[in-house]
C-alpha cells in the first residue's frame, strides 16, 4: 500500500470512529435502502438531551434538502421531500443538534430515472434473479470528513427554536456595537407575532422563537438606537457539512421494482402539487386582535368609515388616538396617552401585518383601501429586550403585506419552523 493510500485509509478510519462515537448521542435510520429523486424520505431520529434536531442531505457541492424537527422524549420522525432534480449517486445524510454538537451521518443512495446529469455517479447493473431486490453498493473510498465545522450556536434549544441572523453593523461611516443594535423578527400575518433578538456579538443576532410551527413568512430587520436601519440576513439553520468525496454508486436494480416505485413517486408529486394549489386557494389566516391576551384599547374598522386613498388621510380624518410627529427630522407615530389629545411623545411600536415599520412615510403613502383594521394598544409592552409605550397595528385585508414595498435593509423569507 502506498503512503498516500495508507494516509487516506487512516483518515477514513478516524472519521468513521468519530462518527461512531457521536452516534452514541444521536442516531439516524432511514425507511428505505435507496430512494428515487422526487420520493419522500422518512428518517427516524434519536438524540440525548435535545429538543430540536436538524437533518440535511447534501453532496460534495451543496445542500440538497433539509428539515428542522422537534424531538419528544428524545425521538422523532423527520420527513424530507426529495427534489425531483437530484442527480443519481450517493448523498450524505447528516443529523445534528446544537446541544453538545451531536452529529450522526450515513450514506444515502438516490436514483433519478427521468433526468441524466453531468453529476451522475452511478453504474446500472441489472439483476436477473426474480427474487432479488434492488440494492445499492458503494465502490471507492469516501472521505466523510466535513469541510467546515459546526456553525450553529452551541446552545441548547429548550423553550423555543433558535434562528441566527447576520447584521452589517456599519452605516454612514459609523460602526455600531452590539448594545446599540436592536434586531427584530416578525411573522407576517394578521395577528402580532413579534420577537426581538439578542446580539451574540457586534454582527450576529440570535432569536428564540416559540409557538410558531410549519412554513411561515417572516421579516427580519435591525435598527440602531437612533433609528438607523442596518442590513440583516438570515443565516441558514443547517451546518451544511459537505463531505470531501462520496463513493461511486453501483446500483443493482430490478426493473419491475424501479418502475413501480417510479409510478408511485409520480402520483406522490401530483398529490403535492394538488395540495399546494388547494392550500393557496383556501388559505384563510386567523385574525386575532389580542396582544398578550389583551384586546386593543381601540379598534378602527375601516369598513365603517369613508374610504380614503392613503393612510395619511385616514390618520388625519378620524384616527384620534394616534399622533404624528418628527424626531430628528424623521416622521414617527405614537399612541396618545388618552384620547383627549395629549401631546406626549413616546416610543411606540408600529406594525403592519405584524411587521415593524421603520419608514413611516412609506406607510403614510400606502393605499388605505387595502387596510381592514387599525388596532391601538395603550400601555407598556415588552418584546424580547425592547420596551414600548403603546403599539399601533395596521392589518391588511389579505394579512400578507399585499403591495406593501419591502423596507430598505430588511429581509423577507419563507421559513420552515419545526
Amino acid at each position: 500500500m502506498t503512503p498516500i493510500n495508507m494516509n487516506r485509509t487512516i483518515a477514513l478510519l478516524a472519521t468513521l470512529l468519530l462518527l461512531a462515537t457521536n452516534s452514541q448521542a444521536i442516531s439516524i435510520k432511514t425507511d428505505r435502502t435507496w430512494y428515487l429523486a422526487g420520493e419522500q424520505m422518512t428518517v427516524s431520529l434519536a438524540a440525548d438531551d435535545a429538543l430540536i434536531a436538524y437533518v440535511e442531505l447534501c453532496d460534495t457541492q451543496q445542500l440538497a434538502a433539509g428539515a428542522v424537527v422537534s424531538l419528544h422524549d428524545g425521538k422523532c420522525m423527520a420527513t424530507i421531500e426529495l427534489p425531483a432534480t437530484l442527480h443519481s449517486g450517493y448523498y450524505l445524510l447528516t443529523a445534528y443538534t446544537r446541544h453538545d454538537r451531536q452529529v450522526a451521518q450515513q450514506l444515502v443512495a438516490v436514483v433519478n430515472v427521468f433526468t441524466k446529469s453531468a453529476n451522475d455517479d452511478i453504474h446500472w447493473q441489472p439483476v436477473t434473479h426474480p427474487d432479488s431486490l434492488s440494492r445499492p453498493q458503494a465502490t471507492g473510498n469516501a472521505d466523510l470528513a466535513p469541510r467546515n465545522g459546526q456553525k450553529a450556536a452551541d446552545r441548547r434549544e429548550t423553550e423555543g427554536h433558535f434562528i441566527l441572523a447576520r447584521i452589517h453593523n456599519s452605516s454612514g461611516g459609523h460602526t455600531y456595537q452590539a448594545g446599540q443594535i436592536r434586531p427584530m423578527l416578525s411573522i407576517v400575518g394578521p395577528k402580532i407575532q413579534h420577537f426581538e433578538g439578542a446580539m451574540l456579538n457586534d454582527s450576529t443576532a440570535l432569536f428564540c422563537v416559540y409557538a410558531i410551527h410549519g412554513q411561515q413568512p417572516l421579516v427580519l430587520s435591525a435598527t440602531t438606537d437612533g433609528g438607523t436601519s442596518l442590513p440583516i440576513q438570515l443565516l441558514s439553520p443547517f451546518a451544511t457539512l459537505l463531505p470531501q468525496s462520496l463513493p461511486h454508486l453501483r446500483f443493482h436494480y430490478q426493473r419491475a421494482e424501479v418502475e413501480a416505485r417510479s409510478l408511485a413517486m409520480q402520483r406522490h408529486q401530483q398529490v403535492l402539487v394538488s395540495a399546494e394549489t388547494t392550500h393557496q386557494a383556501t388559505d384563510s389566516l386567523t385574525y386575532d386582535p389580542r396582544l398578550f391576551g389583551t384586546e386593543p384599547t381601540i379598534t378602527y374598522n375601516l369598513d365603517e368609515y369613508r374610504q380614503f386613498l392613503t393612510v395619511r388621510e385616514v390618520l388625519t380624518e378620524y384616527v384620534t388616538s394616534v399622533e404624528k410627529h418628527k424626531i430628528h427630522g424623521v416622521t414617527r407615530l405614537s399612541v396618545l396617552r388618552d384620547q383627549s389629545g395629549s401631546d406626549t411623545q413616546r416610543h411606540t411600536l408600529v406594525l403592519i401585518d405584524g411587521v415593524p415599520v421603520n419608514d413611516t412615510e412609506q406607510l403614510l403613502r400606502y393605499d388605505a383601501r387595502r387596510l381592514h383594521y387599525i388596532n391601538v394598544y395603550d400601555g407598556q409592552y415588552t418584546f424580547g429586550h425592547g420596551v414600548y409605550d403603546g403599539v399601533i397595528s395596521f392589518v391588511t385585508r389579505s394579512g400578507r403585506l399585499t403591495n406593501y414595498p419591502t423596507e430598505h435593509n430588511t429581509q423577507y423569507v419563507v421559513y420552515q419552523f419545526p
